[in-house]
């Protein structure tokens, strides 16, 4: 089996996965205001999973893609990785855990609500089981077990859904939901450990020095990024504090102004989260072509990753982008309507950050974290800034929506810009111009169409969601940026 023909594959399995776990996750976000019925209750949820996701996405990315480089690599054996990284994270990830649980009352402080305490203390059992998992994860990433990757994923998206929900039906309120996380976490860790394995016994560790000067850069950066996506949010609760409070406490007021934008940010992050299959694939070929200073096969990688990446993305974002309030009527309570043009500037936002997410999988892919570090912490530095001058000075709470997610979609936008410029100045390549206008053409007609279909009903809106996805491909296919072949090659089984 060629390359190309094994690349295709595993994007298949691990796009699988993800789509999978974005259902099953989509459906704990879709069904759980609806449970708890009180929107401060959604609010907090959001707050303290946005908050707790960005500590465990830096742990369990970092840790991923460290570990799956050096298994990739084939110096050490994976059973050499593997025990050193465990080793590693009885101080990362134990560490991090304890510090984030110890820390519960500053950060509840800071957001001006102290009742949120007891719950970003039980989300710190998150942070630990996940530090663990994301080991064996890596170890077979890094082996190309592709296929066992996708059953990890799905078995957790599983585990975690019906926990959840089950503990929302039981009327457990947020506490409750927080702990079945927990408990979630928890299996998916003893079913990964059980399943990958430990390593043999008498297996000498790989460099503990190597595995960290390659994973404190790829840690620094990926928290940078994370902030990114989660910084609106977080300011958004601290200043819609200071709004009049209209019949209920000035911090349960603030969650719900939160519960609003996190309900647009859910949708917002499908793109980027369904391009994360992409990042899995192309990370462990970039690290093996560019340890063997295999140049040409490299910018191969890049160029289509990239191409393939944004025509996806930006059909996704058109289908947000043309109807915003109406495709939140279809899955949400009708009052998280009043998101929708939140929702139509932070859909745009998101294409940017899915390619700058891309682009850096491959720098780090190729070792270059000091380019990626870089690009996060000027990122993160323009959305928090961006966030704390525009936000307090909307005086309603519309309006706060409106500057947090405009803030937040150029810092994305800008840190697109840097990204692509470390990567055309690494390795020539990049996305293409013509690729670029063809994609952009073809999702200006598409929401255009869709922004004429009228939206009665949620019927009819997934019908014009349809027809604008179909619009865009249609589009594409004409200009001949996309062809059936290219779709035909995903399914060779050569």
């Amino acid at each position: 089996m060629t390359k190309a023909v094994s690349a295709g594959r595993g994007v298949l399995y691990i796009a699988a996965a993800k789509l999978y776990f974005m259902i099953a996750g989509y459906a704990i976000y879709f069904t759980l205001p609806r449970l708890f019925g009180n929107p401060v209750d959604w609010g907090n949820y959001l707050l303290v999973v946005g908050l707790v996701s960005v500590i465990d996405n830096v742990i369990v990315t970092g840790t991923i893609q460290a570990v799956s480089r050096f298994t990739a690599q084939g110096d050490e054996s994976p059973d050499a990785v593997k025990k050193t990284a465990l080793r590693a994270q009885l101080i990362m990830g134990g560490g991090v855990a304890a510090v984030y649980f110890l820390l519960a009352p500053l950060i509840a402080a800071l957001q001006k609500d102290e009742s949120l305490v007891g719950l970003y203390r039980i989300s710190a059992g998150i942070v630990f089981c996940y530090a663990f998992y994301a080991v064996f994860v890596g170890s077979v990433n890094g082996e190309r077990h592709f296929g066992k990757q996708a059953l990890l994923d799905t078995s957790f998206a599983t585990i975690r859904a019906t926990l959840i929900l089950g503990a929302a039906a039981l009327g457990w309120g947020v506490a409750g939901t927080v702990g079945a996380f927990v408990s979630a976490a928890a299996t998916i860790l003893v079913i990964s450990l059980l399943w990958v394995g430990l390593p043999a016994r008498g297996t000498e560790g790989s460099s503990m020095g190597e595995l960290w000067r390659f994973a404190l850069p790829l840690f620094g950066y990926t928290f940078f990024v994370n902030a990114v996506m989660r910084v609106d949010l977080i300011m958004l609760k601290r200043f819609a504090a200071d709004l009049p409070a209209l019949g209920q406490s000035v911090a349960a007021q603030a969650s719900v102004v939160a519960g609003y934008y996190g309900t647009a940010q859910s949708l917002a992050f499908i793109p980027y989260q369904a391009i994360l299959s992409v990042a899995f694939v192309i990370f462990p070929l970039v690290s093996r072509s560019t340890f063997v200073g295999d140049l040409e096969t490299t910018r191969s990688y890049v160029k289509q990753t990239l191409r393939l990446s944004f025509l996806f993305v930006m059909g996704v974002a058109s289908v947000l982008i043309a109807n915003p309030s109406s495709v939140i009527a279809v899955v949400y309570p009708e009052r998280y309507v009043f998101a929708g043009e939140a929702l139509r500037i932070l859909a745009g936002g998101m294409v940017s950050f899915s390619l700058f997410t891309i682009i850096n999988t491959i720098l780090n892919g190729a070792g270059l974290t000091r380019d990626t570090l870089i690009s996060g912490i000027i990122t993160a530095m323009l959305a928090l800034v961006a966030n704390i001058v525009a936000v307090p000075h909307a005086t309603s709470a519309g309006g706060m929506l409106l500057a947090a997610a405009w803030a937040t979609s150029l810092a994305m936008t800008v840190g697109l810009g840097i990204s692509a410029v470390f990567l055309y100045r690494r390795f020539g390549a990049g996305l293409g111009l013509v690729s670029l206008v063809r994609g952009l053409l073809a999702a200006a007609l598409a929401v255009a169409v869709g922004e004429i279909i009228p939206t009665h009903s949620k019927l009819v809106t997934l019908g014009e969601c349809v027809v604008v996805f179909g619009v865009y491909v249609g589009v594409l296919l004409l200009t001949r940026e996309l062809r059936l072949a290219e779709l035909k090659q995903l399914r060779s089984r050569k």
